[in-house]
């Protein structure tokens, strides 16, 4: 019954829009050099019902009978998985500009993204034309001297939107042999419920317009049309058209309250510009300061929490990356009163095959769990490599607090662990997703695959990696799967370390103290471990040599001197602790709590154990 399910949601299938008819293809003039004729599209077809006009007098016919109103069906789910409709033409999109304007969107490459240059131009869909502002989108990818193919920010005019869209942002998905990784993704997170922009294929063509007013015609390829992220978007997922929408900041996306590190960019507000960021504020702050024996349930009252750990447990599979360059999105709905994360980026994925390394890859099966998080090594790695780069030299490994928090609660834990396990045996399978997979470039192969003459319509592809695209992704499916699978149990017992952060407490001076305890069955060593009041800066204090035994606490004193001195610095007002392993930079414990007042003390109750609660005095 599994497979005939399946297979019936592959063969849904709904057209995007009828393909354009072609015009010719002149000789390339601009920038690039590539060039190709444009693509022979299938023609449209016809309606086996309708005649052409022969003269003749129509005949009555019979009564025009009422139609329902269409049933919109419920948003799938997790337990409940419906994959959209499947697309089966590409519309074909015409953007037309001057020659110049062309050639000064190539001169305004490197402006800084403060500075988003744009030019008039014309937007064309079957004939119809909208006036249109023209960008290039993106940052690596425009001005990355190897990517030819440029992506496109086409922006309508109030009055003449495009199918009522203020503006479509056209991916040119020029790393994505193939062009399947990306599309699937946000296909994937629809099916599940997450609300995340929407995705089709377009063929794009350049109508640039000469000093002479010849026009000069290229095909650019096909591109994936990704739905933006602004009041429409609200509007079409369900939200309150009132909602407040926010978009982080560059190198951010740690959703820490302010101030923001120097080579942090600021968040966006693009809804309700003129109202106080209030409500995101109150949100951030939240995440940092409720103490974990309050967390669970303050997630459950400010979050579409359901939605999170679906999301949650779709970037495992997929081992999104780079999530503090993604600038995703939170949305508050002044309805619900609640948040909702909406991812961006899916290319930024590991799973992304990628033209620019061998033809033959290896997947990257055993991306780190808890990705984006303290616990995953690649955070610290990043800022490493980065910090050789003009105004990124403080930077500190970066991680979602949200994310974070989740996991090292038990009870939101085990919540993903079974969202993810659900999904693993049901949906994340190999079978579910590669029919996808097959479907998609079925649909594209005409136009990337070499023809008879040994040519590709796209003129931008590297076929010998689109011919093994299609396998690629089957096997990333197939052995991410499996790993995921061996590492369930890694999953579930996270936070069961021997060493933890027992008790945090000031004393009447208002000085800090902290305990750490070995609830493990064999002494640890101290020396070289490492503790921090700043959970972003791991060595702002390392132990000095010792070892606990089990069931031995360890008191650190700020007041103290000698071995039981505290060195670590933490802030009244937001306290926070974490504890690295000597070997390197990895987190083995973390605590956020709420401000403590000279007295005041936060532990574990009983010791070791995963609840928490106040108390006076150590």
């Amino acid at each position: 019954m599994k497979v005939a399910f399946l297979a019936g949601c592959v063969l849904l299938a709904s057209a995007c829009g009828a393909p354009s008819t072609s015009p010719s293809t002149s000789p390339v003039l601009g920038p690039p050099t590539a060039s190709s004729p444009t693509p022979e599209e299938p023609s449209r077809p016809t309606d086996q019902n309708t005649r052409p006009d022969d003269g003749s007098t129509p005949q009555p016919g019979p009564p025009p009978v009422s139609t329902p109103e269409p049933v919109t069906p419920p948003r799938p789910t997790p337990s409940a998985p419906r994959w959209p409709a499947l697309q089966t033409t590409l519309p074909t999109y015409e953007l037309t500009l001057r020659q110049e304007d062309y050639q000064a969107l190539y001169d305004h490459l490197h402006d800084p993204p403060s500075k988003d240059f744009s030019v008039q131009g014309q937007f064309t869909l079957e004939g119809r034309e909208y006036p249109a502002e023209l960008s290039f989108r993106g940052r690596s990818t425009k001005t990355d001297p190897r990517i030819v193919k440029k992506s496109w920010d086409v922006k309508f005019d109030k009055s003449q939107r495009f199918q009522g869209k203020k503006n479509i942002e056209l991916l040119a998905s020029w790393k994505d042999s193939g062009y399947l990784t990306e599309k699937l993704w946000y296909d994937l997170a629809a099916s599940l419920g997450v609300r995340a922009s929407s995705a089709r294929y377009a063929h794009v063509k350049l109508r640039l317009r000469q000093p002479d007013g010849t026009i000069v015609t290229r095909y650019e390829g096909v591109f994936t049309e990704l739905e933006s992220v602004n009041k429409d978007f609200l509007q079409a997922h369900g939200f309150d058209p009132e909602a407040d929408l926010y978009r982080a900041g560059m190198h951010d996306g740690e959703m820490r309250p302010p101030p923001q590190e120097e080579y942090q960019e600021p968040w966006d507000k693009k809804t309700n510009e003129s109202q106080p960021w209030t409500e995101l504020w109150r949100l951030l702050d939240g995440l940092q300061k409720t103490p974990p024996h309050q967390f669970a349930a303050f997630a459950e009252q400010h979050l579409e929490l359901e939605d999170y750990l679906t999301w949650l447990a779709l970037e495992t599979l997929i081992a999104h990356d780079l999530q503090g360059d993604t600038r995703s999105y939170l949305v508050f709905d002044p309805d619900t009163r609640k948040w909702t994360h909406v991812p961006w980026d899916l290319n930024n994925a590991l799973s992304l095959y990628n033209r620019t390394n061998a033809v033959i890859q290896g997947v990257k099966r055993a991306h780190p769990l808890f990705s984006f998080t303290p616990y995953d090594p690649r955070v610290y790695k990043l800022a490493d490599d980065r910090r050789v780069f003009p105004g990124m030299e403080t930077m500190k490994p970066g991680w979602s607090t949200l994310s974070t928090r989740v996991y090292d609660d038990p009870v939101l834990r085990a919540r993903y662990a079974a969202r993810l396990r659900l999904l693993l045996d049901t949906w994340f399978t190999e079978e579910n997703i590669g029919a996808r997979v097959d479907a998609a470039h079925a649909l594209l192969a005409p136009f990337i695959t070499p023809g008879a003459d040994g040519k590709t319509q796209d003129p931008y592809v590297s076929p010998d990696h689109v011919a093994h695209s299609v396998e690629y992704l089957h096997r990333f499916v197939r052995e991410r799967r499996a790993w995921l699978l061996e590492h369930l149990r890694d999953i579930e017992s996270h936070g069961s370390g021997a060493l933890v952060i027992d008790r945090v407490g000031r004393e009447a001076t208002g000085g800090f103290w902290v305990q750490l305890y070995n609830r493990g069955t064999v002494p640890v060593a101290l020396g070289g471990l490492q503790l921090s009041g700043f959970t972003r800066v791991p060595g702002q204090w390392t132990l000095p040599e010792g070892s606990l035994a089990p069931g031995q606490v360890l008191t650190l004193r700020q007041d103290a001197v000698g071995p039981e001195h505290l060195g670590a610095s933490l802030d009244a007002n937001a306290p926070e602790l974490s504890l690295y392993a000597a070997s390197g930079p990895l987190a083995l414990d973390l605590l956020w709590l709420a401000p403590l007042q000279p007295g005041e003390a936060y532990r574990r109750t009983p010791r070791g154990a995963e609840s928490f609660g106040s108390l006076t005095g150590p």
